[in-house]
């Protein structure tokens, strides 16, 4: 909680004003039942009608001041909670980002929202609210005992000792209801992420006609949720019961021994009525501070998540800055030397004592089986994950050495799930440069085929692209990351199976194209249209990790390998006019024969 209370320190100036107001808000509330005695005993007692309205005007300026400090204090309460979120937030978002693949590898997209939106909220509620209004009931509490002691020490002894009684249970009621709050946090961030999963899935959910059982699946945590709220408010309504009924029984005190005192002419009845006036005070208090308690077991829970979430650890990132290499000239040759790489989540390695060099300027295609490891094979050039063990070597500098901003700027990516964002077809193309020219983009476009379709919407390159492309074909899709790839102008050029969703006329167009964009530039392939992948200077095959056969297209076409079986597959299909059936990406890959030992 203590590094929570570290964001209030960029805002310390507005929260020294919000305690100030504090003060002078308790002082005046403690000041009302003080000038209500003195007209009880001073006006009414003694018969000072000349006094009466001196008293009122007091009562009436405290009314005014409250009123005003109230509307400060409301007003400065809210811009401190936006504040502080805005920094939580802000904090959070850059974690994410600079987290690494491995991070997102065993993350649920759902449960990271719950944290950045539920969990965030919960914290400024807790900054904003909660911790400044139980100082103010604190400070309440100590003026209004105050206040008891001088009217009349065994009224004090009465009133304070229930109080503190009660405050001792909600302190006990706050620690029982911690972990019932952590797990049901835990509870909210797997409904968040059985509605994301099922939100950006729900084409699938459509097509397989799963609605009902995905409507189950969130009906069973929207429960568990349910459930969770039920029991902790039960938990804490039964100990609410006694240890908010504690402070009620002082009132019954109070007249009883405050009556008799009085008739007896121990004490006036002035200071009878403001005890009565102060006992209410701290009645008030007392509620209003065990609201914030319960508000707090939930909120201190979430802060646990949060910081959680920030010292999550970032693996991969720039060295220090007098140890990173900045080499005078980028030219895009790529050295593995004995890389393995293994996910924390395998035993088996994917990729095992890899050794291979891509001359700058040249181009590489990389083939072989679902799980062969070509795509960790490329990811480890842009260091998007670290090899187990070697090293992957850009112009001749280790990639970990490297600024991995300016490393990732010199490769250009293309995914096989294209990912575009909403935003218009001109900014999703000029995502890697946000200050290109429209003349620059067009460019692109042209070089990756995309500009004649482009330019036959409403809207031209000024059209906004629905969510994740939807309205798209896959091809247009894939056309307009290349153009966001090119427009980089890389020294890397990475294609991950960037031909898979494109039809035949397209792919010639695009290869023709990718071939200019080509020169100049070292270029990655993942190919599984091996009409892509013989353009290569030089082809490697991947079995379960290891570099099975490479070589030219005439070298592997003439083998008796993978590549030739492949190439024989596609071959037959392309003649009995199946296209790409049985050697498309992804599981289509299975059915494809047995490589020969």
């Amino acid at each position: 909680m203590r590094r929570l209370l570290g964001f209030l320190r960029l805002h310390k100036s507005l929260l020294i004003a919000l305690i100030a107001v504090n003060i002078l808000l308790s002082a005046m509330l403690t000041v009302a039942p003080l000038v209500i005695k003195a007209i009880v005993d001073d006006v009414i007692g003694q018969q000072r009608l000349d006094l009466l309205m001196p008293y009122l005007g007091l009562l009436l300026l405290v009314t005014l001041g409250r009123a005003v400090a109230t509307f400060f204090y409301s007003y400065g309460q809210n811009k401190l909670g936006q504040l502080v979120m805005t920094d939580v937030r802000t904090a959070l978002y850059r974690k994410l980002l600079a987290l690494p693949y491995n991070f997102y590898d065993r993350q649920q997209t759902g449960r990271l929202m719950s944290r950045i939106s539920s969990d965030v909220e919960s914290t400024r509620i807790f900054l904003s609210q909660i911790m400044i209004e139980s100082m103010s009931h604190i400070l309440t509490i100590i003026l209004a005992s105050i206040a008891f002691l001088q009217q009349d020490p065994l009224l004090t002894v009465i009133a304070v000792g229930p109080v503190l009684l009660s405050g001792l249970g909600m302190y006990v009621a706050h620690r029982q209801l911690t972990d019932p709050w952590t797990v049901q946090h835990e509870r909210l961030a797997k409904m968040s992420g059985t509605l994301q999963d099922s939100l950006s899935g729900i084409k699938v959910v459509k097509a397989f006609a799963q609605e009902k059982q995905e409507e189950d699946k969130f009906g069973a945590a929207e429960k568990a949720v349910r459930m969770g709220n039920l029991q902790i408010g039960d938990m804490w309504n039964k100990r609410w019961v006694f240890i908010g009924s504690l402070p009620r029984f002082m009132q019954l005190g109070l007249f009883l021994v405050g009556g008799y005192r009085v008739m007896e002419g121990e004490i006036s009845l002035g200071t009878l009525v403001a005890v009565v006036s102060l006992s209410l005070l701290l009645l008030g208090a007392v509620n209003g501070l065990g609201v914030q308690l319960n508000s707090f077991s939930q909120t201190a829970t979430a802060s646990v998540r949060i910081f959680e979430l920030l010292d999550e650890p970032v693996t991969i990132e720039s060295p220090p800055a007098g140890k990173i290499v900045h080499p005078q000239e980028w030219r895009g040759e790529i050295v593995y030397e004995n890389v393995s790489f293994a996910y924390p989540t395998s035993i088996a390695k994917t990729l095992k004592e890899i050794n291979l060099r891509v001359p700058a300027g040249s181009s590489l295609a990389v083939v072989g089986a679902t799980g062969s490891g070509k795509s960790t094979l490329i990811h480890l050039i842009g260091r998007f994950y670290d090899p187990t063990s070697g090293t992957v070597r850009v112009d001749s500098h280790d990639v970990r050495t490297l600024d991995l901003h300016e490393l990732r700027g010199q490769i250009g990516m293309v995914a096989q799930d294209t990912l575009l964002f909403s935003a218009t077809i001109a900014e999703n193309i000029a995502f890697g440069r946000p200050n290109a020219t429209q003349d620059e983009i067009e460019r692109a476009a042209k070089l990756a085929q995309a500009h004649d379709f482009i330019v036959d919407m409403a809207e031209g390159y000024q059209t906004k692209i629905a969510e994740r492309g939807v309205g798209l074909s896959g091809g247009q899709r894939q056309r307009i990351a290349i153009a966001r790839a090119i427009l980089m102008d890389p020294k890397i050029l990475i294609l991950d199976d960037s031909m898979s969703a494109v039809d035949a006329e397209t792919e010639k167009l695009l290869q023709a194209a990718i071939a200019g964009v080509m020169q100049g530039r070292t270029t990655i392939l993942i190919a599984h249209r091996l009409s892509t992948a013989k353009h290569a200077d030089h082809i490697i095959v991947l079995r379960d990790g290891e570099i099975a056969e490479q070589g030219t297209h005439e070298q592997l076409s003439q083998g008796d390998g993978y590549y030739r079986h492949v190439l024989e597959v596609q071959e037959m299909s392309a003649k009995a006019g199946i296209g790409d059936a049985g050697v498309g990406a992804g599981d289509r890959e299975q059915s494809l024969p047995s490589p020969i030992a």
